[in-house]
């Protein structure tokens, strides 16, 4: 299983490209089949990327609880299926597509932030990203409620 770590900036062309980073890239090519999945978070203003295995395994345990004979659940499955794309980084020189709708959906123009967590990748619009984080006093006082 790929493990992604870190924080790595990239510039967005005209044409939409971007690099993938480099310690990705490996980690990717190591333990995978190179292919990606990206969609709209569910709760932040990012994309979140996952290995076509890890996204399998999510998008499976997702499923299966629900019952797309209710329409409500259906139209949620169709929903969060529909905000989703296949990426897979060219192996030279790393850059990677991403369709127009998915940079809208996170007010990327022209730089992104891609942070590691772990099992997949957050991808941000550089401004987001930067007024979304926690600041050093409040992720002690989260660390202290939630672990201490």
């Amino acid at each position: 299983m790929a493990l992604f770590i870190g924080e790595y900036r990239s510039k967005i062309d005209a044409k939409g490209r971007i690099v993938f980073p480099s310690a990705f890239k490996y980690e990717l090519f190591l333990h995978s089949e190179k292919r990606l999945v990206i969609q709209k978070d569910f709760y932040q203003k990012c994309l979140s990327m996952y290995t076509v295995e890890a996204w399998a395994a999510l998008a499976n345990e997702m499923k299966s609880r629900l019952n797309l004979l209710n329409k409500e659940q259906a139209e949620f499955w169709r929903t969060f299926m529909s905000n989703r794309a296949e990426v897979t980084p060219d192996e030279i020189s790393g850059r990677i597509i991403i369709p127009r709708r998915l940079f809208d959906m996170i007010e990327a123009t022209d730089e992104v932030v891609f942070i590691g967590f772990d099992d997949h990748i957050e991808v941000w619009s550089a401004p987001k990203f930067e007024s979304s984080t926690m600041n050093e006093e409040e992720f002690a006082q989260a660390a202290e409620k939630f672990l201490g």
